[in-house]
Parts: structure tokens; sequence; C-alpha cells
């Protein structure tokens, strides 16, 4: 079966995350993405982990797209651009705002080449804007946003979340955008820009943060692994392996105290209420702490999943890649590299019903679709071709 969006076109000039994790999902959705890279590689390509030379950091975020080489700063580049600019639906690029501008190929020009035109462009701080022509990094954009400060517990540093949350999202953020502007351009026949940005998209997760300072003057604290607002939610350390285990709702919280044989904290004074659970945190997490501490990881959660408390081990990527129901969802899939051979890498994580999304291609070698992407897709011929390989266009 096709993909949901079989059919639309990418091209994606973007490096490192954002811009590509953008172009990642569409292209697990059923569009065709041609990754654009310079003739050397992207930065990227020199980021580990390695695996028989190969960047796995970049395989991860390319595998589904076709790869091609252009070498910018060459004369005939602005030819090439300029065929895949009218070929494409989609335009990704991350560069510094100003960039494409200087190249020749900002919105205003692309979408007189192609009036259908969707130009994402993801950034560390928009296209517009004071902060416009600063740099912008995941680590950046979570110490600027606030999110750094929430991060970690009480009395230690801010603490950067252990994955490039704010680029992931970023990239999502402008996927939806695109997709949303697709569905425009479907009613309207008009292409547009889609402007995304890091540090935006940080402070999008700040949520009810920001209007509780504004009419409350609340300053939120670094809580560690606890819950923000209910109690006992929080991770701890079973016999073999830490769990986390939250009872937000005083439903939870009598299943809990009946599992524990403590029927008495259920009456007790400082804990007959989520307020006050909330308020004694430090002496329920003790108590429960002590508890835990009596069992295997295994045992804790299968004893709390009959009782429908969500619980769960704190995995390692071990866990993960063998995990039986991301395996049965395909959520964790096992793809060809030319190179490296099999690798697993996680699958496409939006799930259709009819239109269902899956990963067709493996990471592309440097370069390795040129002659066919040149060729088939914008017209050059054999001769033209070979006189590009020769120039060093690509």
């Amino acid at each position: 079966m096709s993909g949901a969006i079989d059919g639309i076109k990418v091209v994606d000039l973007s490096r490192f995350i954002a811009g590509p994790y953008c172009g990642l999902l569409l292209a697990d959705m059923g569009a065709d993405v041609v990754k654009v890279e310079k003739p050397g590689g992207e930065d990227a390509r020199n980021l580990p982990p390695f695996a028989k030379g190969e960047s796995l950091y970049l395989a991860a975020l390319n595998r589904n797209k076709r790869g091609v080489t252009l070498d910018y700063r060459h004369p005939c580049a602005i030819e090439v651009l300029t065929r895949l600019i009218r070929w494409a639906d989609i335009l990704i690029e991350n560069f510094r705002p100003g960039t494409m501008e200087k190249m020749g190929f900002g919105p205003e020009k692309a979408l007189e080449m192609n009036p259908g035109l969707i130009f994402v462009r993801c950034s560390g701080f928009g296209q517009t804007g004071p902060l416009k022509h600063r740099p912008g990094f995941d680590a950046i954009a979570q110490a600027m946003s606030g999110l750094m400060s929430l991060t970690g517990r009480q009395n230690d540093p801010p603490l950067l979340a252990g994955t490039f949350c704010i680029d992931y999202a970023a990239g999502a953020h402008a996927a939806v955008g695109a997709l949303a502007a697709l569905h425009s351009r479907n009613r309207t026949g008009k292409g547009q820009v889609v402007d995304v940005s890091l540090f935006e998209t940080a402070v999008s997760m700040l949520v009810g943060a920001i209007p509780d300072y504004q009419l409350n003057g609340a300053v939120p604290k670094r809580w560690g692994n606890r819950d923000r607002c209910a109690a006992p939610c929080n991770a701890y350390s079973a016999r073999d392996a830490w769990v986390y285990l939250a009872c937000s709702s005083p439903g939870l919280w009598q299943r809990l105290c009946r599992i524990m044989g403590r029927q008495d904290l259920f009456e007790d004074p400082r804990f007959n209420s989520d307020k006050l659970r909330f308020q004694n945190v430090e002496e329920l997490d003790e108590i429960v702490q002590s508890w835990v501490s009596g069992y295997k990881a295994d045992e804790l959660v299968a004893m709390m999943d009959k009782q429908g408390i969500p619980c769960a081990k704190v995995c390692g990527i071990p866990d993960i890649v063998n995990d039986p129901h991301l395996l049965e969802r395909q959520q964790i899939v096992e793809v060809d590299h030319p190179t490296v051979g099999r690798m697993k890498l996680s699958g496409a994580t939006v799930k259709f019903s009819e239109t269902p999304g899956a990963v067709r291609l493996g990471p592309p070698l440097l370069g390795q679709h040129n002659q066919q992407v040149y060729q088939q897709e914008l017209g050059y011929s054999e001769a033209e071709w070979q006189r590009m390989q020769d120039q060093g266009v690509c």
C-alpha cells in the first residue's frame, strides 16, 4: 500500500537534526525525499557513533531518503538548484537565516520559480526578530527557553535532557507545518513559507508555566524525577533496577496502599488527599522507597500491572532494541545499509490504518543516487551528467 503522502516530492538541503528529522517523518509517510549534501558530505557524517566508518548518527536521520551531492559554490549549482526547486513540492533548509537569499534562492525567488512550493525553514531563532542572526543548537534552546532551569534535582545545577529533544520536536513541528501548508495548497494552489525555530519550539513546551507566572507570580522549581503536582510519582530503586511509579489520583493511591499492605496510609492525615500527599512528599517517598526495595523490578511491574497502576522499569537501550511490544508494532526495524549491512533503527512512529508508513530505503551512501536523480528526475542527459561529474559539480 502507498504511504499517506505518496507522490509528494521533497528536497532536503538540511543538516544535523531538526531539518533531517522533518524530512525523515515525511519520508516515512511516503514522500520521495532527496537528501542533498556537499560533495565531501555534510558535517554530521563525521559524528559518532560509527560502524565500518559510517556515522550511525547520520544514518538514523536519513534512512528512507535518496542521497545526492552538489557543490553549492560551483557556477552550475544555480541551474541544478533551480531544477530541484521546480521538481519539488517541499523544500527543507536549516541554514542560518539569510544564507538561501545569498545563494539566490530565498523564498521570494523560489516561489517565483515554483508557485506551489512549500518552503520549510528550520533555524535557531526564526527568520525575523532581533536574534535571527544567531546560530542555534538544541542545548542553547533548552537554556534560553527555561526548560533547563526546570530539569534536574532542586539543589543541583540545571540539567540538559538526555537527548536532543528540542531538535526532534522542532523537526516534528516543521513536518506538521509542511503538511498543513500542503493542505492549504490543495485549496488555494499557492505555496508558502513555513518558519520553525528551536527557541520557540522549546518555549511552546512550557505550557502552563507561562500563565502561572503571569497570573500567580509562580516560578517553577526543579523537581528531579518527581511529578510537579502529584505524589507518589517518582523513580524508586528496586533490588535489581530502578522503576518509575505513578500514583497520581486517590484511586491509584488506594490501590497502592492495598498492595503494600498499608491501608493505614490511605487514612493517614498526612496523605489522605492529593494536596497533602504532595505537601508531605519527602516522607511519602521514603515509605514507598522502603517497600519497593524489597522487590525486583519485574515483580513490581507485574504487581502494578494487575492493579492498573502505571509503573515501568527504567530501561536501557539494550532493553529497547529487543522489546517485544516495539518489535510487534514495527517501531524497531531492521534495514540494509550498503556498508554496514543489517542495522536496527526506529521505525515509522505514526501508524495509519489505510496508508501505513514504512521504512523502504536504508540510509544512503554519500551521493549514492546522484545519477538516478540527476538524470531521471532533473532531466540531465548522459553527456551532461558525465560533464557535471568531471567538473566537480556533484
